[in-house]
C-alpha cells in the first residue's frame, strides 16, 4: 500500500509518500509546496493542485492522510485559509480516486512519539529513527509532520488488519 501524508498550509503545503512493505515501512518521496502571500488566492490553490497532483500521477497512492482541522477561536481567519488548501487537497482525492482519511494531531503524536501533546522536535526525531532519515534533508517540517500522517495510516491500518 502506498500512503501519501499531507500537511496542508497556504503558505506551505508538505506531503510524503510512505510505502508499506513486508519489509516496514519505506519513503517514497517527499515534497512540499510554497506559495507567495502576494499572488492571488486562486493561484496559489492551482499551484497545490498542480504539484499534488503530478506526484499524485507519478506514483498513484491507495491512500491520503491529513490532520483533522483545529481552529482556535482566536484565529478564524486562519482556519478559514486553511479550509481552501485542505477543500482543494479533499477534492483532488476524489478526482484521483484515492481514499480519503483523517486524524487528530493529538493522535498522531501520540502514535509516532508516545505521547499526544509531543513537540514537533520530538515527531521530527521519531521520524527520523523510524524511517532511518535526517530532518534536516527533508525540507520543511510540514514534511516531517506529513510523514507522521502517512506513518500513523500505515499503523492503524496494520492494527486494524491484524484484529480482523
Amino acid at each position: 500500500m502506498l500512503i501519501c501524508g499531507i500537511d496542508p498550509g497556504l503558505n506551505v503545503t508538505g506531503y510524503g509518500l510512505l510505502a508499506v512493505t513486508q519489509k516496514g515501512l519505506v519513503l517514497k518521496e517527499t515534497g512540499y509546496v510554497r506559495t507567495s502571500a502576494r499572488d492571488p488566492l486562486p493561484r496559489r490553490l492551482a499551484e497545490i493542485h498542480g504539484t499534488l497532483k503530478r506526484a499524485f500521477t507519478r506514483h498513484r497512492p491507495q491512500a491520503l492522510v491529513l490532520e483533522k482541522l483545529y481552529a482556535h477561536y482566536r484565529h478564524p481567519l486562519t482556519a478559514s485559509l486553511l479550509g481552501h488548501a485542505r477543500g482543494v487537497i479533499a477534492m483532488l482525492a476524489q478526482e484521483c480516486a484515492i481514499q480519503y482519511f483523517e486524524y487528530p494531531a493529538t493522535r498522531v503524536k501520540k502514535v509516532v512519539t508516545g505521547k499526544g501533546h509531543a513537540s514537533k522536535r520530538q515527531v521530527q526525531r521519531m521520524v527520523e529513527h523510524m524511517l532511518g532519515v535526517k530532518a534536516e534533508t527533508l525540507g520543511p517540517v510540514d514534511i516531517t509532520d506529513a510523514i507522521a500522517l502517512a506513518v500513523t495510516h500505515a499503523l492503524h491500518e496494520q492494527q486494524r488488519q491484524r484484529m480482523s
